[in-house]
């Protein structure tokens, strides 16, 4: 540890207790907002809220993990592949309110450390910055179908009628009409990536913020109208069980459900008009 650390942290004692407390009370981080142009997210966790590097959608494997590792830390106050631990440095302060910046002295060969994320961060964003939005959408289309292809085939309805299929586009415009469309901080700084939606829920997420909502829903934390997660999206009619229903277009995601009359319909192939072939004993043309 370098001296000029050992500054930081004597001189941050205050800063540092508090934070301490904010990590002991084992509080789960909250996404409070996104930057404008979607680079920096603020989190907050009990009363302290931390400012952290986004990780970007079509971030290499490299770079998602060197990043969720720092992240990790920065929520935990510990790295958990260097073994760094949080320091302080305050800086200013405002109305009694201080602000502070946390340092953490990850080893130089950490996935986590400066000298590694931003390196990977600047190149991605430059990779990024000469890429169209066309090849974007294109790229994050290929995504979404791999995932979407990966989910059980029990827990999706597959639509081969074409009445189904006719209006699953005009309910992806529905679910996208200005009007009553919502969508997450990430996808108002890029729309060039996937776009998830919950049709009992109706607010469209990325990636990332959709796997946290899906898992708040798991433990229990968000409640969904029962109304509207019992009724069949394309009847309309309220029906337990209700099939589940994943509609992918492009890069457009839509999970939601069918009643069990719908989704046997919508799984009904069109019946193709046999051709009846020449028998072998008939007259040939002379």
């Amino acid at each position: 540890m370098s001296d000029r650390y050992t500054e930081v942290i004597m001189g941050g004692a205050e800063e540092k207790a508090t934070l301490a407390s904010v990590y002991s009370q084992g509080t789960e981080p909250v996404l409070v907002s996104v930057s404008d142009n979607g680079r920096d997210e603020a989190w907050g966790i009990g009363t302290a809220l931390f400012v952290v590097p986004a990780i970007p959608p079509d971030a290499s494997p490299t770079l998602e993990y060197a990043l969720r590792v720092r992240r990790e830390a920065s929520f935990t106050g510990r790295c958990s592949e260097c073994n760094a631990t949080v320091g302080m440095r305050t800086f200013a302060s405002a109305s009694g309110i201080g602000v502070s910046a946390s340092e953490l002295p990850h080893r130089n060969n950490c996935s986590a450390s400066d000298e590694n994320v931003g390196p990977q961060l600047s190149r991605h964003y430059e990779k990024s910055s000469r890429q169209t939005v066309e090849q974007k959408v294109k790229a994050s289309s290929i995504k979404a179908r791999q995932r979407t292809e990966s989910i059980p085939h029990e827990n999706r309805v597959a639509i081969r009628n074409p009445e189904f299929k006719k209006w699953a586009i005009t309910f992806l415009d529905e679910m996208l009409s200005p009007q009553s469309r919502e969508m997450c901080g990430h996808l108002e700084a890029n729309v060039a990536q996937a776009w998830n939606i919950i049709t009992a829920d109706k607010v469209w997420r990325c990636d990332e913020c959709h796997a946290y909502y899906q898992e708040s829903i798991k433990k229990g934390e968000v409640e969904l109208s029962i109304r509207e997660e019992f009724t069949c999206d394309f009847c309309d009619k309220f029906s337990a069980p209700i099939e589940p229903l994943v509609i992918r277009i492009d890069n457009f995601v839509m999970s939601g459900g069918f009643c069990t009359e719908c989704a046997k319909a919508a799984q009904r192939a069109p019946q193709t008009r046999k051709v009846k072939s020449r028998g072998k004993n008939r007259r040939k043309r002379r």
